[in-house]
């Protein structure tokens, strides 16, 4: 059952071999792997494609944590990995140095201890200054001025007059005390995790302050860095209020967890005045998690991420503005891509016409009382819109934030049907290497979304589901913010290498020394996995196996996660909530797992000693079964019920338990897992300020949404997932 060469191999004589396959010697099926024993040595050929030809080469020896020195910077640029068609590049190189992380011989986790480095963020809560955003969101201006929601940073940053060139810098920050610092605060100087802003006409500043619950209120517009508001309008525990909209008179604003609009015919003067219509969730209104407002103060449009009348993704359109609780809207303006983020934008003051953006820019005469054509505008810029896109009509420009793009694209004037950005602020500007592309600083600084840390022969892999990518480094950096050496793309489908041909979002990871005694890296996401033996450090490392949809008699439903240890592979099918298990790895795509077991988790992992489920809703949240123990139909030997919202994450190492508490912002330990299982409370709160602490944070001590774990070597990596993107190192005690 345990095996190590690829799907084709076989073992020749050398006789045979000598006449068939050699270094350069044609071959015909790109792929195949062929040994040719020579006395007492084997090479090992694999068939590529050099040009048009197809031809043996000699397969390199992977070697397990790096074949280069430690910390070694390597030129930039990419290589093309073997059997990757012209054109598709497999694996990207990285010019990067830094000093490699120590081992020590600890395992236990302090009650006290709090972060010791970090990757993928330029601190533990601080930037290189006002041109880096983090995530952009919401766009305002009073007709004079811009102001950018910096969402991921914390903060709010203002020019007092509109930029028109890609160099200007804001003239003041709001909720930072200086233009570096992105800590999170519930001051009235300072805000948490931010979502939109509007500026009035009479000079009115209101922020959507989203993990504090409440909307900052500036009564005459602010004019220097860490002015504090003149008070907020708290909307209650759990509201999370992601738009915000106000002429000066009238406010709305949406509760995004509770799922409410709430409307104000009169400006507060205090913040505790109630709202005069509430709207909330049904099946009328269609609100289901509403997000972004937009306003002309008649009509009223509310984003939605999960609309209740059939179109998830929307803009909810009421033509007039509310007046009671039973009020519905006309219609939904859905974007062509169902699947992208709901429409937001603007109305300009000007012409009346309605901007909002999607995956693209679309350009509608208004809110008419039914449903209006729109117009794509702008179809040759590359937007990269996501959960915070949004549009702003200044001072004849137009601005239009790319929340996954990280940067703001701007045109003078309207832009016209195919109209490519004029500048950005945010990004340097068309990417030279594919101008089809615009710099994405998330990209180049390497902050990476939904990171899965993993280390394995003293290298270390973080794989990105959204990314669609495994960042690598060749020894585990010592370095804060140390760049990776290797990027690979898990989008490579038109690789002519069967072993490379990908394309799936790989949401988890697993490293060990497997049955066979040498090493295993796999990752795994959708219907999809794919095995190395060891870290791919070099950009010849190929895959060993590359599995979708079925394997053996399984056939795969979905949201695949895998896990491995010296005795097992293990593959869980998240839709079918089944766990696939084999004696060491899997031999190829025929190879039927040896025995199943039923289970609803979200993720798995194993020491050897323990396999851990997690289960992100159902209650008891993990899983615990002994590894000796497993067989057909195996039951948990334990759980462990400690009270937990949405965990994304737990593991076993060395006897200590640790669970990602994402919805609770903490990472729960355990130093003896048996004492979890027995209902002990957690030894320690990482992430937290004390075990009452459930709300999100970014500091250089808390934690916002902990999502991954991994343990090694003495050090304990926690990946912020969605809302967050640092891996923090922990140092065990």
């Amino acid at each position: 059952m345990i095996a190590i060469l690829t799907i084709g191999t076989t073992l020749l004589g050398s006789t045979m071999a000598q006449a068939v396959v050699k270094n350069g010697a044609v071959c015909s099926k790109v792929g195949v792997v062929q040994t040719v024993k020579q006395k007492t040595k084997s090479t090992t050929f694999i068939c590529t494609v050099e040009g048009k030809k197809r031809v043996w080469r000699v397969r390199p020896a992977s070697v397990p944590g790096g074949a280069t020195g430690p910390g070694a910077a390597n030129p930039g640029g990419t290589t093309t990995a073997p059997g990757s068609t012209s054109g598709t590049t497999a694996v990207t190189e990285v010019a990067s140095s830094y000093a490699i992380l120590a081992d020590t011989p600890y395992t236990r986790v302090s009650a006290s201890a709090t972060p010791v480095g970090f990757l993928a963020t330029s601190g533990f809560a601080s930037t290189t200054g006002t041109s880096l955003y983090d995530h952009p969101s919401g766009l305002a201006s009073n007709g004079r001025n811009l102001v950018l929601v910096d969402r991921g940073n914390n903060r709010i940053l203002v020019w007092n007059t509109a930029p028109t060139t890609s160099t200007a810098t804001p003239d003041f920050v709001l909720c930072q005390p200086n233009t570096t610092s992105v800590a999170s605060g519930s001051g009235l100087s300072q805000c948490n995790w931010p979502s939109d802003a509007v500026a009035t006409a009479d000079g009115k500043l209101l922020v959507a302050d989203s993990d504090n619950h409440r909307i900052l209120v500036w009564n005459t517009f602010p004019t220097a860095t860490g002015q504090s508001a003149s008070f907020a309008i708290n909307l209650g525990a759990d509201a999370w209020p992601w738009g915000i909209w106000s002429n000066g008179t009238k406010v709305a604003a949406t509760l995004t967890s509770k799922g409410v609009l709430k409307l104000w015919n009169t400006f507060p003067t205090t913040g505790n005045e109630p709202a005069d219509v509430t709207i909330t969730s049904s099946t009328t209104n269609c609100l289901g998690t509403p997000r972004g407002i937009v306003s002309n103060g008649t009509a009223i449009l509310t984003g939605d991420h999960n609309g209740r009348c059939g179109n998830s993704s929307a803009a909810h359109v009421f033509t007039s503005w509310p007046t009671s609780s039973a009020a519905a809207p006309a219609y939904d303006i859905v974007p062509d891509d169902a699947n992208y983020a709901w429409p937001h934008g603007t109305f300009d003051s000007s012409s009346g016409k309605l901007y909002l953006l999607s995956r693209k820019l679309v350009e509608y005469p208004g809110a008419s009382a039914s449903l209006p054509s729109g117009t794509p505008l702008a179809t040759s810029t590359p937007f990269e819109g996501g959960d915070g896109g949004d549009v702003e009509i200044v001072g004849g420009y137009t601005y239009v934030t790319e929340y996954n793009g990280n940067r703001i694209a701007v045109f003078k004037g309207i832009p016209a049907a195919t109209a490519k950005a004029d500048f950005y602020l945010g990004s340097p500007g068309i990417n030279p290497a594919k101008t089809t592309e615009a710099i994405n600083t998330l990209k180049t600084n390497y902050f990476i979304t939904n990171p899965q840390v993993a280390t394995l022969g003293g290298a270390m892999a973080i794989n990105s589901d959204f990314d669609r990518a495994i960042y690598v480094w060749k020894k585990i950096p010592a370095t804060d913010g140390a760049k990776p050496d290797l990027v690979w793309t898990t989008q490579n489908q038109n690789a002519s290498n069967p072993l490379l041909a990908f394309d799936f979002q790989p949401d988890s990871s697993a490293a060990t020394i497997a049955a066979d005694g040498k090493p295993l890296y796999a990752v795994a996401g959708e219907k999809t996995f794919v095995v190395w033996r060891g870290i791919p450090t070099s950009t010849t490392d190929v895959p060993v196996l590359n599995v979708k949809d079925s394997i053996g008699n399984v056939t795969f439903g979905g949201a695949l996660r895998v896990a491995a240890d010296n005795k097992y592979f293990y593959l869980l099918d998240g839709e079918k909530k089944t766990i696939y298990v084999w004696q060491g790895l899997p031999s190829d795509k025929n190879d039927s797992p040896d025995f199943t077991m039923s289970a609803e988790i979200n993720r798995l992992r194993s020491d050897g000693t323990w396999l851990i489920g997690t289960s992100l809703y159902r209650a008891p949240n993990i899983l615990a079964w002994s590894v000796s123990s497993l067989s057909q139909n195996a039951v948990p030997t334990g759980t462990v019920g400690y009270r937990m919202n949405l965990p994304q994450d737990a593991l076993v190492s060395n006897g200590v338990l640790f669970v990602a508490d994402t919805g609770f912002h903490r990472v729960l330990a355990w130093n003896n897992v048996s004492s979890a299982l027995a209902g002990a409370s957690p030894d320690a709160f990482l992430g937290a300020t004390s075990s009452a602490d459930e709300a999100p944070a970014h500091s250089a001590t808390e934690l916002r949404w902990a999502a991954s774990l991994w343990v090694s070597g003495g050090h304990l990596w926690v990946g912020e997932r969605k809302f967050g993107h640092r891996v923090l190192r922990y140092p065990l005690s």
